[in-house]
């Protein structure tokens, strides 16, 4: 019976989002797996948040600009979410660098954990808190930070301020890369994406941005900040 019913829940993904699991978030709106196109993915209010679209923009940026791989190269990932770049770095290349993780939702990482086994990472620490305060206080290197801080489809302000981004930069080894995922709706309006090309143009020797359409309507700009 239960085969079943999967077969028909995945077979119906393909004509509507099937909702799997809910769970109310205190931070945002509902947090949503759903089965869409026979696809697993963890969505929230108007963006999808890890394993769909998001997943695939990481996949492409990774490409383009590939991660270097050593277990003395440690990650670190600013909104986690439910553990979609992660998944990338570890399982799908298979990468053996330690990874911390920093989430602030305990609902996210509960439906990461549940449905998508984030939990079975190897060699992945998880810091349920909020994302400012853990790289204020960060007394370790990393040789790649992520951000990808969204409430629905907003970055909180703190996170595109110069600030920010300079106790971010304190935290990389050098040679170390920031890189910032930055959704934008309307390419004629880039004001907010220039200001922050300008901020990591000021805090890096060498800066860059990706532009990752996967999403034409809303694309990814991953803008990336070395250190020599």
């Amino acid at each position: 019976m239960k085969h079943a019913k999967d077969t028909f829940r995945y077979l119906s993904s393909f004509a509507s989002e099937q909702v799997i699991s809910s769970y109310e978030s205190k931070f945002g709106p509902e947090i949503e797996v759903c089965l869409i196109n026979g696809r697993y993915q963890i969505n929230a209010g108007s963006v999808n948040y890890s394993y769909g679209p998001l997943h695939d923009a990481f996949r492409r940026y990774f490409n383009l600009d590939p991660p270097v791989p050593g277990v003395d190269k440690p990650v670190l990932i600013l909104g986690f979410g439910g553990g979609s770049i992660a998944t990338i770095l570890r399982r799908e290349r298979e990468l053996p660098n330690p990874i911390t993780g920093v989430e602030l939702d305990e609902m996210m990482l509960r439906a990461g954990s549940e449905h998508f086994g984030i939990d079975k990472i190897a060699n992945l620490s998880i810091i349920q808190g909020d994302a400012f305060e853990y790289i204020k206080q960060c007394r370790e290197k990393f040789s790649l930070i992520i951000t990808d801080i969204y409430i629905d489809d907003i970055i909180p302000a703190v996170f595109e301020q110069r600030e920010f981004l300079t106790e971010a930069r304190r935290c990389l080894l050098p040679g170390g890369k920031l890189v910032f995922n930055k959704l934008l709706d309307d390419v004629n309006k880039d004001s907010a994406l220039r200001a922050l090309e300008a901020i990591f143009s000021d805090l890096f020797p060498e800066s860059r941005t990706f532009l990752i359409p996967v999403n034409k309507k809303m694309p990814n700009y991953m803008i990336t900040g070395s250190l020599t």
